[in-house]
């Protein structure tokens, strides 16, 4: 039995130095790409919510310029509800035709229901 555990930590040990040590190259990127509805659906809620307080209007928000990267709500950010402190939600950020911010806030919004949750001032 003490032989068996003896193996079992050695193989153990070495497999978290093959594996946890390779190079960024060898890692498998496990990242995953948002459906083009869900995309689509998200954007344009943040566009509404950006027309809707007077962001922005039309013309100047512009849906292909869109960014969608997950965001870790805190303390911080500008929530309407606490409740969604520590949830992970969608950040979009909009860009102009030269791939600048504009300016605009980044918008907050749940990944379950497509609510806004919130927005982050621009810096």
């Amino acid at each position: 039995m003490k032989k068996e555990m003896v193996i079992l930590m050695f193989f153990s040990c070495l497999s978290t130095l093959l594996f946890g040590c390779a190079s960024e190259e060898e890692r498998i990127d496990v990242t995953f790409e948002l459906s083009n509805d869900i995309k689509k659906k998200v954007t344009h809620v943040a566009k509404d919510y950006l027309i809707k307080n007077n962001c922005g209007t039309s013309e100047s928000i512009q849906i292909g310029t869109a960014d969608i990267t997950d965001h870790l709500v805190d303390a911080l950010d500008e929530i309407s509800n606490q409740k969604d402190i520590g949830q992970v939600v969608y950040k979009v950020t909009f860009k102009d035709k030269i791939n600048v911010d504009t300016g605009l806030p980044k918008v907050l919004i749940d990944k379950d229901n497509n609510r806004v949750v919130g927005f982050l001032v621009a810096k």
